[in-house]
């Protein structure tokens, strides 16, 4: 029988349905999920051969910015300034007992006072157990500060601000790393790598180089023999010290400057000293200038010489000066009398540091004086309490007494002699 056109329809499909079924089994279980994967084209999509519609990017969502906090000053905050300097210590932090803080130069130096005492409160200070305030410099280290470098805005506080500015800031200034092969170049650290990348130093020659490694390590030489010299003269006022000596003094002296009419050791001084007292006998100190060998030297002189004087004399330096100038440390010994009233010069300084001394008004110097004299110690340099006499380290009222009771011993005085005798001598009081 003939098949009609309605059946054919449906036997078409039927077998069209189960091919397509098969093939899905065959592709199994990816090519499910690959079409579901697949996202429908929009409507309206473009035509063939047209640029392809593309989603729009959304903004990025903003960042907040916080402006830098203000630099704290002294004046916001004057409970953790120091209350001799008014500025925030940036260091240690001292205080008294009391709690009154101050930073530790100022502290150093209230305690070099004759009695160190609180310059808030009056309370006196233990200058062998400081206190320490851990509080306050924790509370000084977190306080923010701005760069001191020119162009840097980097937010810092103050407990990394050192920090900062020896290794981290861009900023801050440096030379180059061929500066010790005679580069000349200085700037900041972010143009320092690009300086270095074309140095003409980086093309020194072989013999160049040696021969300036040659200087650098002359120069090293003569710094290091300058610095054993310091050493030699410390070490001889050490000697000076430690050596049996009748008396030694130290004494504290200003010279000032002086007319050019004025000579010693035959030579114009530069400086001259109010006359002073030590060790039993009146002094002048000068200072002497030879511009012409570039010296600068010291004099002591003995106004009178009643006798013989063997002594060994240090002049130090008394006074912070320039950082140019460095005094050497100067010692020498002579015999005072009637034809010799006066030292040869002692060197202070030399070079370009003596122009720069003789522009100077006055100097101030520490001169400390060791008598050298045979006999019997002076009793202050023991430490007994003078009671009286003249004070020179002779004979006085207690070697009179002393040499009075030995007779007394003598000649077989009683008891009660010598107990009165006791009785009267002045007592002994060890310092």
């Amino acid at each position: 029988m003939g098949k009609s056109k309605s059946d054919k329809r449906l036997s078409d499909g039927s077998a069209g349905g189960s091919a397509s079924k098969r093939s899905k089994e065959a592709a199994g279980p990816s090519s499910e999920g690959a079409s579901s994967s697949t996202t429908p084209m929009p409507t309206g999509s473009p035509a063939r051969g047209a640029a392809p519609l593309v989603a729009p990017t959304p903004a990025p969502a903003s960042t907040p910015t916080f402006a830098a906090p203000a630099p704290a000053d002294e004046d916001s905050m004057p409970h953790l300034c120091c209350s001799v300097c008014l500025s925030f210590p940036e260091s240690e932090v001292l205080q008294c007992c009391a709690g009154h803080i101050m930073c530790k130069e100022c502290y150093d130096r209230v305690c070099h006072e004759e009695k160190p005492s609180c310059p808030s409160c009056r309370e006196p200070l233990d200058v062998f157990k400081p206190i320490r305030n851990m509080l306050a410099e924790r509370s000084i280290a977190v306080l923010s500060v701005r760069c001191p470098n020119a162009g840097c805005e980097k937010a810092l506080t103050r407990g990394v601000l050192d920090a900062h500015l020896a290794r981290e800031c861009h900023y801050r200034q440096v030379c180059c790393k061929f500066a010790p092969i005679g580069c000349k170049w200085e700037g900041i650290a972010a143009a320092q790598a690009k300086h270095e990348d074309s140095c003409k130093r980086a093309e020194t020659p072989g013999w160049k180089l040696l021969k300036r490694v040659l200087e650098c390590q002359e120069a090293e030489r003569t710094k290091h023999e300058m610095e054993l010299a310091e050493a030699r003269a410390g070490l001889a006022v050490c000697d000076m010290l430690s050596s049996r000596c009748k008396n030694v003094e130290f004494t504290s002296v200003v010279c000032h400057k002086c007319s050019s009419h004025e000579h010693v050791a035959g030579k114009p001084a530069h400086c001259v000293s109010a006359t002073f007292h030590a060790i039993g006998f009146r002094w002048k100190l000068f200072t002497v200038s030879e511009p012409t060998e570039k010296r600068f030297s010291a004099v002591l002189q003995l106004r009178d010489c009643r006798v013989p004087l063997r002594a060994e004399v240090f002049v130090l330096r008394g006074q912070p000066l320039p950082e140019d100038i460095k005094l050497k440390i100067s010692t020498t010994t002579h015999t005072f009398d009637n034809k010799h009233r006066s030292t040869d010069p002692v060197l202070l300084a030399e070079g370009a540091a003596c122009e720069t001394l003789e522009n100077m008004e006055c100097i101030t110097l520490r001169v400390g004086l060791i008598d050298k004299r045979s006999g019997r110690l002076d009793r202050g340099f023991m430490g007994q309490m003078v009671s009286g006499g003249s004070g020179m380290g002779g004979m006085d009222e207690w070697d009179d007494e002393e040499r009075s009771e030995d007779d007394g011993m003598e000649s077989g005085g009683s008891e009660s002699d010598l107990s009165s005798i006791n009785s009267n001598r002045p007592v002994r009081i060890w310092q």
